[in-house]
């Protein structure tokens, strides 16, 4: 529950901050900095070797690895900073944009602070304190927008999202670092050297191959269209992935020691699953139902008219973001199973895919197209090669994720769909939004409100909640 309130307060305050610079700055800033962000995103999947997963799953007190994996983290993120920045203006000129090399060497800043943090950051996540990573989440973002907007209104431009993101990231590792039940200083032990590169160089991989296929359109994109078509798909991107970023928390700090905790119990790890499963289903598929239904009003209210090219975009890449929640549940499995080979089988077979569907979507329906490149590829190929390999990785089936699911997606179409015929009974674009959105919700919840109930310990159910929402069993895995 902290982790989803983190998430909604932090995807509200971030998309206020997103509307104001989308006013302030030019498409082309914002298509500079995709570009820059895309760099750093893939190379930080490098920055600790996943070696924070390790200390994340571990069942008892990580007094043994925590220090040695200190020491590979802040080695590792300080040597990839440093050759990020040095390579920055090739990188920037090999995706066809120059322009972007400031922010990528800014960025890089961000790399190595990773290191430093990477076992205070996993020490909480494996706590379950996620009170003390919301926390860490408000001070960086009190402490690094308002400096965003300052340089965003003295011309600063992409650069000004680069900085922010350094000084944010900063503040919210001193709170890690001091919200820590124990604090672990560097040290080796070259008997865990092994185990623990044996774990994390599969999942850096994987994570880095991740990472490539969510940025793999930026990183296209820079060299095949301009900086301001770019801008514009990253608008349409930010807001197709808001079914992902309020569950992110959960399933990356949540998902990963729950799971790792119950690994050897084939039963409750089952049940664990489904009910994760349904959990993804019912915060993930209604947003994503609702952001078709009322592409157009969220573009025009929030962003601005000089956006309306990312209406078509969104309408489509909505689709992807509810299926990429999904794949983000599977992919914890996988790490809390201990099963990172597999995993990083499945992100190379994606990304191979992946990268000349995009090319093909592109020449022929433009930022359309790469949109369905998107979700044909993790319909078709991602999302079955994971089902089998959690299949295979937990000695089960996954049928049983099918009916908890398909009552939330029932639900998010009829959803999604009053939400859109409900958005023509008024004029203003805002209240276009305002009475689809309230629609929509009022209709999603009629359907699913037992099972929202379900979710949520009985403490904080209140009393007006109908009797009969709170009869409902916990579904049972198969």
């Amino acid at each position: 529950m902290w982790a989803v309130a983190a998430n909604i307060v932090m995807r509200f305050a971030s998309i206020a901050i997103t509307a104001v610079l989308a006013r302030l700055l030019s498409p082309e800033d914002f298509g500079v900095f995709a570009i820059a962000l895309a760099v750093f995103l893939v190379v930080a999947s490098l920055a600790e070797l996943g070696m924070g997963s390790a200390v994340a799953r571990a069942a008892t007190e990580p007094e043994d690895i925590a220090p040695t994996v200190a020491s590979i983290s802040i080695l590792v993120g300080t040597g990839v900073g440093l050759l990020m920045a040095a390579f920055a203006p090739a990188l920037a000129t090999l995706l066809g944009q120059p322009e972007a090399a400031g922010p990528i060497r800014i960025l890089s800043i961000c790399v190595a602070l990773t290191g430093f943090f990477a076992v205070p950051g996993a020490q909480l996540v494996r706590e379950f304190r996620q009170g003390r990573i919301f926390l860490a989440a408000i001070v960086g973002f009190v402490t690094a927008n308002p400096i965003l907007i300052v340089l965003a209104l003295h011309g600063g431009g992409a650069e000004a999202f680069a900085w922010s993101r350094v000084i944010g990231q900063l503040a919210s590792g001193v709170v890690f670092w001091f919200s820590t039940s124990h604090r672990y200083l560097p040290g080796w032990r070259s008997d865990q050297v092994k185990p623990l590169l044996m774990f994390g160089l599969p999942l850096s991989l994987a994570n880095l191959v991740n990472w490539t296929l969510l940025n793999a359109d930026y990183l296209i994109l820079g060299r095949l269209v301009s900086a301001a078509e770019v801008g514009v798909y990253m608008i349409a991107f930010n807001v197709a992935s808001w079914s992902t970023s309020v569950l992110g928390s959960v399933l990356n700090s949540v998902v990963v020691p729950a799971l790792g905790r119950v690994s050897g119990d084939p039963p409750k790890l089952r049940q664990a699953i489904t009910r994760a499963g349904q959990l993804v289903g019912l915060v993930s598929l209604p947003i994503a139902a609702i952001c078709v239904g009322l592409s157009d009003p969220i573009i025009r209210t929030i962003y601005g008219d000089k956006w309306i090219d990312s209406i078509p975009v969104l309408s489509v890449l909505a689709v992807y973001g509810a299926v990429y929640a999904f794949s983000l549940l599977f992919v914890n499995v996988l790490v809390a199973t201990g099963q990172t080979m597999r995993l990083l089988l499945i992100q190379l077979g994606w990304v191979v895919v992946l990268v000349p569907t995009m090319v093909l979507g592109l020449r022929h329906w433009g930022l359309e197209g790469v949109a369905w490149a998107h979700v044909v590829t993790i319909g078709l190929v991602a999302l079955p090669a994971y089902l089998l390999a959690v299949r295979r990785s937990t000695s089960s089936g996954v049928r049983a994720l099918l009916p908890v699911v398909l009552r939330p997606l029932s639900a998010a179409v009829l959803a999604g769909a009053t939400s859109w015929l409900a958005s023509f009974l008024v004029g203003p674009e805002i209240l276009r939004l305002l009475v689809g959105g309230l629609a929509g919700g009022a209709v999603y919840l009629a359907l699913t409100g037992a099972l929202i109930t379900q979710q949520i310990p009985a403490r904080f159910v209140p009393r007006w909640v109908p009797t009969r929402w709170r009869s409902v069993e916990a579904p049972e895995a198969s």
